[in-house]
């Protein structure tokens, strides 16, 4: 009888322990991007700045953001006049907690080529889950 009881609390011990473990989720949610600025399409001049405004949140922890913005004119990255002047620019910044707001200017090159950019935000979250958001800006001429 004794060894029943013993089997029957070694079970017992077994699932409180294995229901314990098991409650102690893994991070699968990738953190959330919303980008405020600039907007898609959006015109900036060279020798300009953009202002880049974004929140970002999860649902335990954010790490870190970076910000990609290269040359895109025609969807396949090469044009005509590929190679000169062609803009890029690449920023990585830490996040902390659950929510976080980043506000910033990024300069643009007086001699930047002029055409459509690929503007790419990442986020990742201290799982190591990313998402990203992606717009096109697009670097033009003064026309004052």
């Amino acid at each position: 009888m004794k060894k029943k009881n013993l089997l029957t609390y070694s079970i017992m011990l077994a699932f409180a322990i294995f229901t314990a473990c098991s409650s102690d989720e893994i991070d699968t949610e990738a953190p959330v991007i919303l980008l405020h600025s600039p907007i898609d399409h959006q015109e900036f001049h060279p020798g300009g700045q953009i202002y880049f405004h974004a929140d970002f949140s999860d649902n335990v922890g954010l790490s870190q953001f970076k910000i990609d913005i290269h040359f895109g004119e025609g969807h396949d990255h090469k044009s005509a006049t590929s190679g000169e002047n062609e803009w890029s620019y690449e920023y990585i910044g830490e996040l902390e907690g659950q929510d976080q707001k980043v506000e910033m200017y990024i300069d643009i090159p007086l001699d930047a080529l002029h055409g459509e950019y690929d503007l790419l935000v990442y986020c990742t979250d201290k799982a190591g889950n990313e998402s990203f958001v992606f717009i096109e800006i697009d670097i033009e001429e003064d026309h004052d």
